[in-house]
């Protein structure tokens, strides 16, 4: 059977306005559009995960003003029992800028995002099984707590530090509690700070494999934007099943044992952006669920493969280079759909499409 994945997520309404730049400090400029999307880094991976065919339950909280946002991640696939509406707090709130690159800048009101409590992690956690994945970001209080209960039970973690707190790792004992950490390039120099207090490295992998030794995780993923991503995977002690990749083989590359004595268990897999990219920088119209959806199609990816795989199911470190390079790749297929479109949750591909794209590309 399939690992569920629970999403300890922020939900918010996004509140989209595309600009010829970004604004500076000091100055004022007019928007030549705006769009009310619903969103949250949360919310967006939970769709992603539902879209990428993954049983998901959201555990979150907002006002009666997002009952509407609930109701779209509900039509996505998404179970929302466990989203509660609360009466004395709006729904989160992120305003957006989108420039003509289609970059942008964000900023946010936690709102009912910021009332989700460590018994909510409780009660939620109690419907679910060793095995089951937890998806978190940082958008919501009580993570630290829900990374504990989620192990505490055998709930396996995938935690995407995002946005990424100063000092998050001295305040909040996760070390050794996570499975699979997915970062940016931001939030990977930013934890390695935390760490060491250096982050003078402009050495992804080696900043990644720091990060990986003192958190204890069994994967860490790197993503790196136009360049593509890195992933880290200690070794599985077991045999487990070996799934084939997707993708042609200059979309992937997998090194083992390449740092060193102290780590030679682990494997470095590396998926190449613009081999697999379904398109050109001048088609990038919004990239601001796209480090969402990356995450909810590779975690979606991972219990897929599981499924697959039950041996692997709920163990530590069992998950293979193989089931985690393919995750890597199908998530960089539907990311980079997701950037010719406007919007969070109505940028994110179907499964259908992510799977049309990759037969054309391996026709290619």
């Amino acid at each position: 059977m399939q690992p569920r994945v629970v999403s300890f997520a922020s939900i918010n309404v996004d509140e989209v306005y595309s600009m010829p730049r970004i604004v500076r400090p000091g100055e004022t400029l007019t928007s030549t559009r705006r769009q009310q999307n619903a969103g949250g880094k949360g919310a967006n991976a939970s769709v992603a995960a539902a879209r990428a065919g993954a049983p998901v339950h959201v555990v979150g909280k907002i006002g009666s003003d997002g009952l509407w946002v609930r109701d779209i991640i509900e039509h996505a696939g998404a179970n929302v029992s466990l989203v509660g509406v609360l009466d004395d707090t709006a729904t989160g709130r992120a305003i957006i800028q989108v420039d003509a690159n289609g970059e942008n800048a964000i900023f946010l009101f936690p709102g009912a995002n910021h009332r989700l409590t460590e018994t909510d992690a409780h009660r939620a956690f109690a419907q679910f099984v060793k095995g089951d994945w937890l998806l978190l970001t940082n958008e919501t209080t009580a993570v630290a707590e829900a990374i504990t209960q989620a192990h505490e039970i055998g709930i396996q973690v995938l935690w995407n530090p995002a946005p990424m707190h100063d000092d998050f790792l001295l305040t909040n004992r996760v070390v050794g509690l996570v499975d699979v950490l997915v970062v940016n390039e931001s939030e990977l120099l930013r934890l390695a700070q935390q760490i060491s207090g250096c982050d003078s490295s402009d050495d992804y992998e080696v900043l990644a494999r720091q990060v990986m030794k003192e958190l204890g995780c069994s994967v860490v993923v790197a993503t790196l934007g136009s360049s593509g991503c890195i992933g880290l995977v200690r070794r599985p002690t077991s045999n487990a099943h070996s799934i084939p990749i997707v993708g042609s083989s200059t979309d992937i590359s997998i090194v083992s044992g390449s740092g060193g004595d102290d780590t030679d268990d682990i494997d470095d897999i590396r998926v190449i952006s613009m081999s697999c990219s379904p398109i050109r920088i001048d088609q990038v119209i919004d990239t601001t669920a796209a480090g969402d959806t990356w995450v909810g199609y590779f975690v979606a990816e991972l219990a897929r493969a599981q499924g697959e795989s039950p041996e692997s199911i709920g163990a530590r470190a069992a998950l293979t280079p193989a089931m985690v390079g393919r995750a890597m790749t199908i998530a960089t297929y539907a990311s980079g759909i997701s950037v010719t479109r406007m919007g969070a949750v109505p940028s994110i591909p179907m499964r259908e499409e992510v799977e049309a794209f990759i037969r054309t590309k391996r026709h290619e």
